[in-house]
């Protein structure tokens, strides 16, 4: 390669090669003093060796070590200690580490979301001072927070969990979500009636809203003092109250009271007219209650009186007392030529009346000697 001559340094090739050699040699050695400086300089290191009885994966040599946070240190060596235990040895600063005491909680923990793990010391209050090179088992199990255990955990609920029991989750959900169905139609129909009458816009209306909401709390304020005002009332403290039951009891007073009053008004001859005049409201309420006929009244009505009615007819009154009548349908005139024609039962003693036929097919027995309490009895007609 050419050199472009400088006035006043005109250097050979030879010149420059040994130039760049000693500029090279120095520069080596620079580093290397560098090196042995900090290699010979005594460091103040602390270690530490935690007894567990697995090691998460992604914990080697190497992995950081923090404190709250801080990076104070590295792992630095993984071995067996026998009786099912690993040894995971801790390199630390040295401050960091005399502070820690046998208290501490160590966790094997994700550095990032690459799965990079670390080792996560959590110092606590109490305990006795650590010495350099110790061996400590925490008291606290040391917990495995890394992506692979998260897999793993992932992967046994879905397998322990979810696959076998997701018809059963489905079927949940399903059953839930069917219960919240009439309250989600009808929140839906009111956002949609909103939103089909709705003439002023949110914007407009949610100030006014926020203003109410606000004008709430001096209201609110200004009752408090008023139902503290009820709750000082004197007579409520001073004994006074004793007046407004003397005047309650004025008003139950046997002879001058409401009660007697009352007593006064309802004479046997006035309850006498309202049970006379009860058929005629009753006639004239029926026209109003027709006029609901979908009303839940008038349904309970018709049903009652119909039951009554059918109970009636049921039940008709003999000579020899209340008789039910049961009609039986038979559809085959071989088995309705079959039964026998029906006999009048009467009650033991009583003669039958003479005259009285018997219907083919048919039996009358009275209920009971009481008519209150009518016993089975059965009539049987063919079709």
């Amino acid at each position: 390669m050419d050199l472009a001559p400088v006035p006043g340094f005109s250097p050979t090739h030879a010149q420059l090669r040994r130039r760049g050699v000693a500029f090279s040699l120095c520069a080596a050695l620079l580093a290397l003093a560098v090196w042995g400086v900090q290699a010979l300089r005594p460091q103040d290191v602390f270690t530490l060796t935690l007894r567990t009885p697995t090691v998460a994966a992604g914990i080697v040599e190497g992995a950081k070590v923090r404190i709250q946070g801080l990076d104070v240190g590295s792992v630095t060596e993984i071995r067996s200690l026998g009786n099912a235990q690993q040894g995971v040895t801790l390199r630390l600063d040295g401050p960091q580490g005399r502070s820690l005491t046998n208290n501490v909680e160590a966790a094997f923990s994700a550095g990032n979301l690459f799965g990079v793990s670390e080792v996560i010391l959590t110092p606590h209050e109490g305990g006795g001072a650590l010495q350099d090179g110790a061996e400590l088992a925490p008291t606290r199990r040391i917990t495995d927070n890394t992506v692979s255990n998260m897999i793993t955990t992932l992967g046994d609920v879905n397998d322990d969990a979810l696959r076998p029991r997701m018809s059963v989750l489905l079927m949940n959900f399903d059953a839930s979500s069917e219960a919240m169905l009439p309250l989600l139609t009808a929140l839906g129909s009111v956002a949609q009636t909103m939103q089909d009458t709705q003439r002023l816009s949110t914007a407009q209306t949610f100030p006014t809203v926020v203003a109410a909401l606000q004008a709430a709390d001096p209201a609110l304020a200004a009752m408090i003092p008023a139902f503290q005002a009820g709750l000082d009332h004197k007579p409520l403290h001073n004994g006074d109250s004793k007046k407004t039951l003397a005047v309650q009891d004025g008003l139950n007073d046997e002879r001058t009271g409401l009660v007697a009053g009352l007593q006064a008004i309802l004479t046997p001859q006035a309850l006498e007219g309202l049970k006379t005049a009860s058929p005629m409201l009753v006639s004239l309420l029926q026209p109003i209650l027709a006029a609901f006929p979908n009303g839940s009244a008038t349904g309970v009505g018709i049903q009652l009186s119909q039951l009554m009615d059918n109970v009636r007819k049921a039940m008709p009154n003999t000579p020899n007392g209340p008789v039910l009548n049961l009609r039986l349908s038979v559809d085959y005139p071989a088995v309705a030529a079959v039964l026998p024609p029906g006999v009048d039962a009467v009650k033991p003693g009583t003669a039958a009346k003479p005259g009285t036929p018997a219907k083919p097919g048919a039996t009358s027995k009275p209920a009971s000697s009481t008519p209150a309490a009518p016993s089975a009895s059965a009539t049987a007609t063919p079709r």
